[in-house]
């Protein structure tokens, strides 16, 4: 990946003296200090170089070639990069893949190209690569974005959409925020965000890595790789609300088919998923200016308005953050500014003091109590600028919080110009600054779960089993009831006693064996959803109704199916355990609140299979409602450990057999904490 960034002779195919190929000619000279080699038959010269006709009449080695000619004509240019030797190449023409299927073969026609010449494609329909460091733009990016004052920063962008990616710089560069390097990946043909999340986590000039994209390829090679990456990962997906699995078997696949599986699945991987191009750029530019915070987040609030801290605090807890208790000592150093008779606490509203002791010293006074209290991580300020003369120099500021190892984050508002100055000096002496108290919460929300999920993050994966499991016995594509919990309890799941049975005999053994009441069931072939065919018949407690449920079944099931007995369990709540094969990241566990939830407000969260024990607790932690689970309203806590090992087996059954597609376990009824599966349906590929 080095040569992409760092070549040292580059061509420019399809090079011109106007329009795109002219663009990135005019890029090339702002910064690359290598060979620049432009190549059109058309021009003997182009802004003072030598204008070659075709690549082979280049004398010179090439390392790498950026293509800008129509679609058609680049399988021949690739055969010439082959044989010159050049083997990285980036095709910004469009005309591929996302033009239907005459553009998908011709895609396709050029990896064969590429793969048989041992040369790595970045693109097509992408607009390349700026390094804002090293002042290299290999891409037709207008030359007015890169005059616009784009500042060397710690953020690099991986972006599947090419005009996105100049879009972004454009903002980024207003906003100032730096950039490190800037990645626009196309149809990726070859060369995808796995590669590039690869290079950016070695490279020393990324700390943060922000994404836009509108499918991931290889997602659950994506998910490992963000899992272990030391950095920060931020996303922004497009396309997140198409509709998945159209007809699809169980709940499971159901509750997975939008962006809810992606989601769960990326942020138990540490990403932070953004909903805005705005908002990833800030939560970006947050995590590079805060690369450690102690995931509890104790934070204080120093402003003038009290309804200003009020909506901080709000907007705090709101994203999970913690406000601080201040310490006694804390209190102390503040009443000795504050008059008497308010009693300062947090949020601390200084405008008492002020009036008191001046502006210099309430807000000084303040701010080293602050700092100094050990049940303080960060301290947000709000600022009101342009009124009066700023309190503090901020680069010392910065000195004294990094030295005391503390967090000062500010929340702007004000006139336009003092606004500018602030953030100007802010940005100098590496401050977060926020012109939203709402967003100022997201962001650092984000920078602590980061900081959680680094605490925590372990580069192992759960072993496979390394025997060969043993073969499935039925055939059917989905299979019912008996046989999906017969499989469940052979991996060690708990599952409800039952037994299929022929007559009302049979039945009225099983029940008077079992203890009544008991539930009767029609399995019919195929049918994967009884209980909205009605053949699901709760609460039998005698021998005429088991007598009139088994024949009403068997009249619904006209002799295709079976009848299955089970005993009917008394329970606390409903959980809902699955798993899916998800065409981008393979086998995923699920496991969420069941009944009615899962069908009015799904609370639903997935991970990648196989599971450890740990992470089987950790995605029980993860759900919105996990206060049911402890013990709410005097309801018996979950056994947790009991739940995780069901997660645990069920991601090692869907590791061991590539040929389920999905397995449901709606309900995980909860009897006195104890999780049982009373009702199960697996569907093959």
């Amino acid at each position: 990946m080095e040569t992409f960034f760092n070549p040292r002779s580059v061509a420019v195919v399809g090079a011109s003296g106007k329009g795109l190929g002219h663009h990135v000619v005019l890029n090339l000279k702002a910064g690359f200090k290598g060979a620049i080699y432009p190549v059109n038959p058309n021009y003997p010269e182009i802004e003072g170089l030598k204008c070659f006709p075709s690549l082979d009449s280049v004398e010179a080695p090439v390392e790498l070639a950026i293509v800008l000619v129509p679609a058609r004509i680049i399988p021949k240019v690739l055969e010439v990069c082959a044989a010159k030797g050049t083997r990285r190449v980036i095709i910004e023409s469009a005309g591929f893949a996302e033009t239907g299927e005459e553009g998908r073969a011709l895609q396709q026609q050029c990896d064969a190209i590429a793969a048989q010449g041992h040369i790595r494609l970045w693109g097509p329909n992408c607009m390349g690569i700026v390094d804002v460091h090293r002042q290299h733009f290999f891409t037709f990016m207008h030359p007015r974005i890169r005059g616009e004052g784009l500042l060397p920063g710690r953020i690099s962008l991986i972006v599947q959409s090419g005009m996105m990616s100049a879009i972004f710089l454009a903002e980024l560069a207003r906003l100032g925020i730096g950039v490190a390097k800037a990645c626009s990946i196309g149809n990726r043909a070859d060369v995808d965000e796995c590669d590039l999340i690869q290079y950016l986590e070695k490279d020393p000039q990324t700390e943060v890595i922000a994404l836009y994209l509108e499918s991931i390829l290889r997602g659950r090679r994506f998910a490992e790789l963000a899992q272990r990456c030391a950095k920060p990962i931020v996303l922004l997906k497009g396309g997140q609300s198409q509709a998945g699995a159209l007809a699809a078997m169980s709940h499971t696949s159901s509750l997975a088919g939008n962006s809810r599986l992606l989601r769960s699945i990326l942020t138990q991987t540490g990403i932070t998923m953004a909903d805005s191009i705005f908002q990833m750029m800030d939560m970006a530019n947050t995590l590079a200016l805060i690369p450690r915070l102690n995931p509890a987040c104790r934070i204080a609030v120093m402003t003038l308005s009290g309804g200003a801290g009020i909506l901080a605090c709000d907007a705090l807890e709101r994203n999970g953050l913690t406000i601080a208790t201040l310490a006694e000592q804390t209190r102390v150093k503040l009443a000795q500014i504050f008059p008497p008779w308010m009693p300062p606490s947090n949020p601390i509203d200084l405008f008492p003091a002020v009036a008191l002791r001046g502006r210099m010293v309430a807000f000084m006074g303040a701010l080293e109590a602050a700092l100094t209290d050990p049940g303080v991580d960060a301290v947000v300020i709000h600022v009101v600028a342009g009124l009066e003369e700023s309190v503090t120099d901020l680069s010392n500021l910065r000195k004294t919080a990094d030295q005391l190892g503390k967090t000062i984050v500010f929340w702007l508002m004000g006139l336009a110009e003092g606004k500018r100055q602030f953030s100007d000096a802010a940005r100098k002496a590496g401050f977060a600054v926020h012109s939203d108290g709402a967003r100022l919460a997201e962001c650092l929300s984000a920078v602590a779960r980061f900081n959680a999920h680094r605490a925590t993050v372990q580069d192992s994966s759960p072993a496979t089993a390394a025997t060969t499991p043993p073969a499935l016995t039925c055939s059917d594509k989905v299979w019912d009831e008996f046989d999906s919990k017969q499989l469940l309890g052979q991996w060690g799941i708990p599952v409800v006693k039952e037994q299929i049975v022929a007559d009302t005999s049979q039945a009225w053994n099983f029940a008077q064996a079992q203890g009544l009441p008991v539930v009767l069931k029609g399995l019919a072939p195929g049918q994967a959803h009884k209980s909205e065919h009605g053949l699901v018949q709760l609460g039998i407690a005698d021998q005429s109704q088991l007598q009139q449920a088994f024949e009403n079944l068997q009249r619904m099931l006209n002799g295709q199916g079976r009848v299955l007995v089970q005993r009917q369990l008394s329970f606390d709540y409903e959980l809902i355990a699955g798993l899916v094969r998800d065409p981008q990241f393979g086998p995923c566990v699920m496991f969420g609140l069941g009944g009615i939830f899962a069908e009015l407000e799904p609370d639903v969260v997935f991970a990648l299979a196989p599971l450890t024990p740990s992470a089987a607790l950790d995605l029980i932690h993860s759900l919105r409602n996990r206060k049911l689970l402890r013990g709410f309203r005097g309801k018996p806590a979950l056994d947790e450990s009991a739940m995780a090992q069901i997660l645990v087996r069920l991601g090692d059954l869907g590791a061991a057999y590539a040929q389920i597609e999905q397995i449901d376990i709606n309900p995980v009824v909860v009897c006195q904490g104890t999780p049982v599966a009373v009702d199960a349906n697996i569907v093959m590929s």
